[in-house]
């Protein structure tokens, strides 16, 4: 059923600042190889250091589920200036527990941000509102990957590890310059009788049907970074030096943003069936590709890992919130993405501690199978309109 519906003209700021939110996970193979060397940070570590950046990103998600519209709108301008200072400590702060606590502050003032300008979107354009960030995103992270090192080169590790605090400041120009860029002032009048009050039918706006199609948000998401936050150790371990790594990220992101826009018409060509077995296949390409002396199928199983995280993520991600009656549960959707952040990382660094030297694979085998499996029985179920139609209505009427 669709209930949202607007051009992209209301909700531009909000895709610029969910855009910027989540770059740093784009950067990541890039951001790690830098940090490596810029504190000799063993390449063993990576995958803790993401953890904790994630860990933060899903607490600030969390957050802003939680409380909802009963969050101060200079929280966010808050939130932005804690991340860009914590972005700015991360290029001279070698010390390991004070390095994992700054990207947690960072992920977690990101993750706030990212929830709340997301449902915003949502809420007009459940794809495209995915894609359009996606794309935006993608397009910088080809930016950046390409870029930095470079610039790294040039100036030294710290000083561009310091430059990425021109994200959080990006979020803080739109927040200043744009009226109710993140929707709040559209939730303020409805949130306390439907998000306060009226929670148990809020509850029952997160139905079974988008319970499993979240589920397969999840587990595509951890798929997706259990592989990405290893792809710089990847590289580094078969030889491959910082330039081949950044174009391959690079030519990634390219390919990323062409999928993102493909997407954004919201006309499914291929049956989303196909489209969860494809992608699942593709986001495993970088593990199988890293070989010494072959930067150029390492590049190319980059390409394809992008391509299938993007389509997966965003058809997903718009499907399940065509699905939603309410505004926490499109919080509840954006905050799907943000948990799989942080257990994909996690899982594929104990993986890799673990005795078989294809730990990581397995594991992101295991969670691809089981994003696949949820998505075809999500497809197979049929939906059930669990909630009275005007519950949503006043909030559309806010919006």
């Amino acid at each position: 059923m669709q209930v949202f519906g607007s051009g992209f003209r209301v909700i531009a700021p909000a895709i610029g600042v969910a855009a910027l939110a989540i770059l740093q996970p784009g950067i990541d193979p890039v951001f790690l190889a830098l940090l490596s060397e810029a504190h000799a940070l063993s390449p063993d570590l990576h995958g803790w250091v993401v953890a904790a950046a994630q860990a933060g990103l899903a607490l600030g998600s969390l957050l802003s589920l939680l409380a909802g519209a009963r969050l101060p709108s200079w929280s966010f301008s808050a939130a932005a200036l804690a991340a860009t200072a914590a972005a700015l400590a991360t290029g001279a702060i070698a010390d390991f527990p004070a390095l994992l606590a700054l990207r947690a502050a960072h992920g977690a003032a990101m993750g706030l941000i990212y929830t709340q300008a997301m449902a915003h979107a949502a809420r007009h354009r459940p794809t495209g509102a995915f894609a359009a960030a996606l794309l935006v995103q993608l397009l910088l992270s080809m930016g950046v990957a390409a870029g930095l090192p470079s610039l790294a080169n040039k100036r030294g590790a710290p000083e561009a590890l310091e430059l990425l605090a021109l994200a959080p400041l990006g979020i803080l120009l739109f927040l200043g310059t744009c009226r109710d860029a993140l929707g709040q002032r559209a939730e303020c009048d409805v949130a306390p009788r439907f998000e306060v009050l009226n929670t148990r039918a809020t509850a029952y706006a997160i139905t079974p049907h988008t319970l499993l199609i979240a589920s397969a948000i999840f587990a595509f998401v951890c798929a997706n970074m259990i592989v990405w936050s290893l792809t710089g150790a990847l590289a580094l371990g078969t030889g491959l030096g910082n330039d081949t790594l950044g174009t391959a990220v690079s030519l990634g992101s390219l390919a990323g943003a062409v999928t993102a826009l493909a997407v954004l018409r919201e006309r499914i060509l291929v049956p989303p069936a196909l489209t969860a077995l494809l992608c699942g296949a593709a986001l495993l390409a970088p593990m199988l590709g890293a070989r010494p002396g072959q930067p150029e199928l390492f590049i190319a199983s980059i390409v394809l890992f992008n391509i299938g995280a993007t389509a997966s993520v965003i058809r997903c991600s718009g499907l399940a919130a065509a699905s939603c009656t309410s505004t926490r549960a499109l919080r509840f959707v954006s905050s799907m993405q943000t948990l799989g952040m942080i257990a994909g990382p996690a899982l594929g660094s104990l993986a890799a501690m673990g005795d078989s030297r294809n730990g990581p694979l397995e594991a992101a085998a295991l969670a691809t199978i089981l994003a696949c499996g949820a998505f075809i029985a999500w497809q197979r179920r049929p939906a059930t309109q669990a909630v009275p139609a005007e519950l949503y209505h006043e909030e559309r009427q806010a919006a």
